[in-house]
């Protein structure tokens, strides 16, 4: 394994790590200063946006060019942002951090699915398979095949939908890097508006009392710089580097970080049935990224990582695809 693919792995464990963490950061906020789902998205736009501004500003500052008429598509993808920030957090708040995240994690499920309308992606059995695994596996997770589905069913659907908004916005970054828009404009733009919709109807006096107390802004920081930006700039670039079944299965250490967290400073329960639903809709999300590596397989040959695709080298060059 050369040194760039063994940096790529630790990178997407970290990653998915500090975006496991957001509970902490969600709850304290909920629970020491009485802010609710949306006050929490202002904290963490607000600070991710400005983060990314100087980024951009002090590395690359031509990014910021966009044309007029993208701006309403990043109007569109900021609010399925926005969409899938409030529900999380709501969710977060209202059932266990473990699964909140599990069931925020079915974006790919519905990315699969709107993805047949919109690019022409083809539903074979094998994805259909994984869909109806991963299906199992939220009903494992929640109780309701075990009879034990007493949890806040507005939190379970707020999740849900969390995943539908996220992987519409996952979407929207693909449209925009085939309509030629660099991914740091896209993400920077996408979020700024954002944050400019959420202000009015945010508690914006809460939110200032709490981020200007000293502990309150050690929280703000994490939340939009520690656990999302940082996340965001390492898998981006790690990604680059590996084949889409490894980054599936590395992620799940976003499901595990959360499971700990809840476990150890919320004292949530990890059952026998929640494991194995979260086995299953893992099982499932790897099966769906199984699919993607054959089928660039068909087209390719091999499965060459992002940061080779493009360069004009031997493929003794590439690493090897095991």
């Amino acid at each position: 394994m050369d040194k760039n693919r063994t940096m790529a792995v630790v990178g997407v464990i970290i990653g998915a790590s500090l975006f496991g963490m957001l509970g902490i950061c969600a709850r304290y906020f909920s629970n020491e200063w009485g802010l609710n789902a949306l006050d929490t998205v202002l904290i963490r736009l607000m600070f991710s946006v400005i983060f990314l501004l100087l980024l951009i500003l002090l590395f690359s500052p031509s990014s910021l060019k966009i044309r007029l008429k993208d701006i309403p598509f990043f109007i569109l993808f900021g609010l399925f942002k926005i969409g899938s920030d409030v529900t999380f957090f709501y969710a977060q708040g209202t059932i266990e951090l473990s699964m909140a995240t599990l069931l925020q994690m079915t974006a790919p499920y519905y990315v699969l699915i709107i993805s047949i309308y919109l690019f022409k992606d083809t539903l074979t059995w094998k994805k259909l398979s994984a869909l109806v695994l991963g299906s199992i596996g939220c009903l494992f997770v929640t109780g309701v095949i075990n009879g034990r589905a007493d949890l806040e069913l507005t939190g379970v659907l707020a999740a849900l939908v969390s995943g539908l908004c996220f992987g519409m916005f996952v979407i929207g970054s693909r449209i925009a890097y085939n309509k030629g828009v660099k991914p740091e404009a896209s993400l920077f733009y996408t979020i700024l508006i954002a944050d400019l919709i959420v202000l009015p109807f945010a508690d914006v006096d809460a939110v200032v009392t709490a981020v200007i107390n000293p502990e309150g802004l050690v929280m703000a920081l994490a939340l939009g710089i520690l656990m999302t930006m940082v996340p965001y700039f390492i898998l981006a670039w790690s990604v680059k580097y590996l084949e889409p079944t490894l980054t599936s299965i590395l992620s799940v250490f976003e499901l595990v970080v959360a499971g700990i967290v809840g476990y150890l400073m919320f004292d949530e329960e990890l059952s026998l049935f929640k494991i194995l639903g979260i086995t299953l809709v893992m099982g499932s999300i790897i099966l769906l990224n199984i699919r993607l590596r054959v089928d660039y397989r068909k087209k390719v040959g091999k499965y060459i990582p992002l940061a080779y695709r493009n360069k004009d080298i031997d493929s003794s060059e590439t690493p090897q695809d095991k």
